[in-house]
Formats: structure tokens, sequence, C-alpha cells
């Protein structure tokens, strides 16, 4: 069979993807159903009672905090680091996601934490940090482990919502995850599947994310990274507004015979004025080098729904970009061999 038939073929696609991560993805409706039904061990801390929060973590377990980031009324800060910031005290709540429970830079976060005597939520499918929650008395939401780490985003997800008692959107969210389905799956033909037709467009290129600060960022990181562990693809992001101070000059200087980036623009509309006009500008300069731009508009109403309608597009993407390839878009050999490195 010829390399450019793959993607209409789903009995060829799934002897590919022989890990079976396009069902999983597939699956995201459900798993964050189920993670938004998920019962916190032990009594939740009151989110008014704090300040801040800090929410530790690496790679999936992270990006769950990103997404939240902008739904809550007190400042909220991603950590990914073995140490915390000096701001973090009694008036503190971090919550501690590692799906494995053994991620090294979050265990010694927490260890941090309570020395600081800030309250702490552990999100873990097992582990040592299920172990330290249950020998410490930290509140924890317990989450299935049959997954790889970057394919449990709706379990951590949704138990991360509970935690900080997020409900807006929520129902929309799945309901739209569901209807999205529907167009992204693996019976649906190239011509029909929009996850599909981006796939095809990404292959050879390296593909140039661009994404909004406060809209669409998270879903820009969540894109880069899956490009980077289902597609085995670099890729590059940059966030507007900061882009247009610096990343703008390096790209303008690009001749199109050299290169092979390709432009990505994650959109929502409801971005500012300014954005949406130096969004239109930025694209005008960037044409010639770049050779246009792709644009993927959220959808949805709720903050929740619009960045999981991107989130559940380019994870898609990231496993047929694979696929397209003749790549099983599951295994991470070289982040196993180096975890392995790390514990001698």
């Amino acid at each position: 069979m010829g390399k450019f038939d793959v993607l209409n073929n789903p009995d060829e696609i799934n002897k590919i993807d022989r890990s079976g991560m396009l069902a999983v993805i597939a699956s995201m409706p459900e798993m964050l159903e189920e993670g938004l039904a998920n019962r916190c061990v032990g009594a939740l801390p009151s989110i008014k009672k704090f300040k801040q929060i800090v929410v530790c973590g690496m790679g999936g377990s992270a990006i769950a905090g990103d997404i939240v980031a902008g739904m809550v009324d007190v400042p909220l800060l991603v950590n990914r680091s073995y140490r915390l910031p000096a701001f973090v005290g009694k008036d503190t709540l971090v919550f501690a996601l590692s799906y494995s429970g053994n991620t090294e830079e979050t265990l010694s976060a927490v260890k941090e934490a309570e020395k600081k005597g800030a309250k702490i939520v552990c999100i873990t499918s097992g582990g040592e940090l299920k172990a330290l929650a249950e020998k410490k008395q930290y509140p924890y939401f317990l989450v299935p482990d049959s997954f790889q780490p970057r394919a449990a985003l709706p379990h951590l997800l949704g138990a991360l919502l509970q935690g900080i008692r997020i409900d807006e959107g929520r129902a929309e969210a799945v309901s739209l995850l569901k209807k999205l389905r529907a167009e992204y799956k693996v019976d649906v033909p190239l011509r029909a599947n929009p996850a599909k037709q981006l796939a095809k467009k990404v292959e050879g290129k390296i593909p140039v994310i661009f994404a909004v600060s406060g809209t669409t960022a998270a879903a820009g990181l969540r894109f880069k990274s899956q490009l980077s562990e289902n597609g085995k693809m670099t890729s590059l992001l940059g966030l507007f507004p900061e882009l247009d101070h610096n990343e703008i000059v390096s790209l303008s200087v690009l001749k199109r015979t050299e290169h092979d980036h390709m432009l990505i623009v994650l959109r929502d509309e409801d971005d500012t004025e300014r954005i949406r006009k130096r969004i239109e500008i930025t694209k005008s300069l960037l044409t010639k080098q770049l050779g246009g731009a792709y644009e993927i508009f959220a959808q949805g109403r709720s903050s929740l729904a619009k960045l999981l309608s991107l989130v559940y597009l380019t994870d898609f993407v990231s496993a047929y970009a694979a696929v397209n390839r003749q790549v099983d878009p599951t295994p991470v050999d070289i982040i196993s061999r180096l975890k392995r490195e790390m514990a001698r």
C-alpha cells in the first residue's frame, strides 16, 4: 500500500497504531466524564482560604494546570521544577500531579511544600506520591493507571477541576468533544476529516505553532508536546503578543527554498481586538517566508470547552502524523531510557 493511502484505510491505521493511541484519544470525552466524577480521598480544603495556587507537575500532568490557570479567581502558577517559588507558604494551596506517582521533580516539590507549610492535594495513579499522601494524610485523587501519562490528561484534568471546584463549562466540554469525535475518528476518510488533513499538511514540515497568552496558550503547549511524543516531530511554539517582540525577526529572514517550516495559528474569537490585529499583521508579514498560515479556531462558549476543542483536534493530528509516516505513536523509549539512567 502506498504511503499516501494510509490515512484512508482504518485497518492499516490500526496496524501501525499497534498500541491503540488513537482509540485512547477518541475516548477523551468519557475519560473526562470519569475524571469529573472522581472523588477525593480525604477532605478538600476551601479555595477561599488561600492567596494562590501552585500546580506541580511535568509533561502531560502539568498541562492540566495550564488549562485551568485562567479559570480561577486567585493567582495560579504551574510549577515545572524540583524547587518551588519563594512565595509558597501557609497561604498557598499546592496540587501535586504525577500520573505515575514517581516523577522526581514533583516529589521534590511536594517535600519542599510541606516544609513551607503549604496545604497539599495529590492527584496520581499510585507510586510514591500515593504512598506519601496516605502517610501524611494529604487529600488525594486516585486516577486509573492503565494509560500513557500524556494520554491520561482527561483524568488528571477532571480531578484538578474537582479539586479547585471549577464547574463552568464541564457539561459543554464533554458534549462538544463527543460531537467532534464524529469528525476526527479513524473511520472518517481524509477528505472529510480535519485532523487527518492537517496531519497530511505537516508531513515533512516543522510546524511553527502560534498561540495567545491567556487564551490558547495551553493548547499550543499541548500541541507541541504531543507532536514530540506522539508524532515524533520537532515543532516550535510562539505566544502572542511576546513573539512579536523577538521570534518574528528570525522567521522574517527565512527563505522558503531553504526551510520546511509551516505556520499553524490557534485562534479564539474572544481574543482582544489588539491581539486579533496583531495576528493579522503578523500573518501578512510572514506570508512570503512561511507560505501562508493554517488557522484553527476554538469551538464552544466556555474557556474549558474552547481549550479542549483545540486539544482534542491536535491530539488526533499528532497521532495521525505518526501513522502517516508508518510510525506507532505510543512508544517513547528515550524517555524510559533517561529515567533508567537517572535512577542509577
